[in-house]
């Protein structure tokens, strides 16, 4: 099974040329730092190597917290945080600046994956959430690096996916590997996989121990005293193609009540901005961008977000956040960062990525979910008419967010022994 994993591999290849090709048309920066994707890095590294992985944007930020807590219990190691996208890469660099060694992931490759770990020579493997890459776990175990899988979920598609390669996986998960689940149903899905069940342990999710920035609510408080006028404001955070259609809709029907009300757009992916932009326009709405801002007219009902970090500042100086992702089979975002700024929170119903927070708040009442533009317009309606049907939501969703915090002293209890 892994020679055949090597192979197809190796036969692929080339497909991961184009595919940066491809995505270098829509983001620049993805042409950038190519040779790192293969294994090859410029900076030397000195002493000891924390090595903390986290995918994409969503894991970076879950995982910024937990790398600030290296950074202080180790001064005299070196932390080495990868990811594999330009956004999350900034984002670490906009996090840590030189705090941290940052680069990308090289791919699978047996060659890229020697040459890293030749490189990097780690002392412990952090991974954040789940990303399963046989030869880089099969690397870890050859080498005696402890691997820690930290706030591991699998979705049952994935697992569906791995239980096809089972004798593959099964060999890869087993090797020495400590598995920090965030629920006791991920827990299971990783010992049904081979996980060894001393070495399998419930810590929690990472997302529940966001605590926002005093700067950033105070920096938002100010924003929308002095810019939105006591409108009525509510945020689509990480739209994805589809849902901005369905989100101007529910907003121009919001209007017949709420003439006044703002709508802010911060789509998930860069390379939309110039498009969603468009289709703002195109649908009769009077828009700004971010990036020109100067000051908000009175005629302005969309803002759209076209800047990378800004997220957590705008769900800060909403009144209301609907998190996209989530209207079509995408799975769902984040929900709690907006909750933790105490805005309530309303969704679609593909939420098969962030379930067991989803069920948890909804169970409380701390979460709203809708289907379309004209239940979206109703709740909407609602909660800017209610302001005790918000103040209720926000508390469920506090207290969901304080019964579940504690995932990153779980996960370090875990860590320390290794360092």
């Amino acid at each position: 099974m892994r020679l055949i994993y090597n192979l197809f591999i190796y036969l692929i290849s080339p497909l991961l040329i184009i595919h940066i090709l491809v995505r270098a048309l829509e983001d620049a920066k993805y042409s950038r730092r190519v040779s790192e994707r293969f294994g090859f890095y410029k900076q030397s590294l000195k002493g000891e190597v924390i090595w903390i992985h986290a995918v994409s944007f969503g894991e970076v930020k879950a995982a910024t917290p937990l790398v600030r807590e290296l950074l202080k219990e180790n001064p005299s190691k070196e932390v080495l945080f990868t990811c594999t996208t330009p956004t999350g890469s900034q984002l670490i660099s906009d996090a840590f600046n030189d705090e941290v060694i940052n680069v990308y992931l090289p791919y699978d490759l047996k060659g890229s994956v020697k040459r890293f770990f030749n490189w990097a020579n780690p002392k412990i493997a952090i991974i954040i959430e789940t990303e399963i890459w046989p030869n880089i776990f099969q690397e870890c175990g050859q080498r005696k690096v402890p691997l820690v899988l930290a706030s591991a979920c699998i979705s049952d598609r994935s697992q569906s996916l791995y239980k096809v390669l089972f004798n593959l996986f099964k060999d890869t998960i087993s090797q020495g590997i400590v598995v920090g689940a965030q629920t006791q149903a991920d827990a299971n899905k990783f010992l049904e996989l081979g996980a060894h069940k001393d070495r399998t342990f419930v810590t929690g999710n990472l997302k529940f121990d966001i605590t926002p920035p005093d700067e950033i609510l105070d920096k938002a408080k100010t924003f929308r005293d002095k810019n939105f006028n006591n409108r009525p404001v509510w945020i689509a955070g990480s739209t994805h193609p589809g849902e901005e259609q369905v989100i101007l809709k529910a907003h121009k029907k919001l209007m017949k009540d709420f003439p006044d009300s703002l709508l802010i757009i911060a789509p998930r992916k860069p390379e939309r901005f110039n498009s969603v932009h468009k289709k703002i326009i195109d649908s009769g709405h009077a828009c700004i961008k971010w990036s020109d801002f100067k000051n908000i007219e009175e005629n302005t009902n969309v803002l759209l977000i076209d800047t990378l970090g800004d997220l957590p500042f705008f769900y800060s100086a909403s009144d209301i956040a609907f998190v996209g992702g989530s209207l079509f089979s995408v799975g769902g975002h984040n929900l709690l960062e907006p909750a933790s700024f105490g805005t309530p929170v309303i969704t679609g119903p593909f939420l098969q990525n962030v379930k067991e927070i989803s069920i948890e708040l909804i169970d409380v009442g701390g979460l709203l979910v809708v289907k379309d533009d004209q239940e979206l317009s109703i709740q909407l309606n609602e909660l800017f008419t209610d302001d005790s049907k918000k103040d209720q939501m926000v508390s469920s969703a506090d207290k969901v967010m304080r019964d579940n915090k504690g995932s990153i002293e779980n996960i370090m209890k875990l860590i320390k022994p290794f360092i």
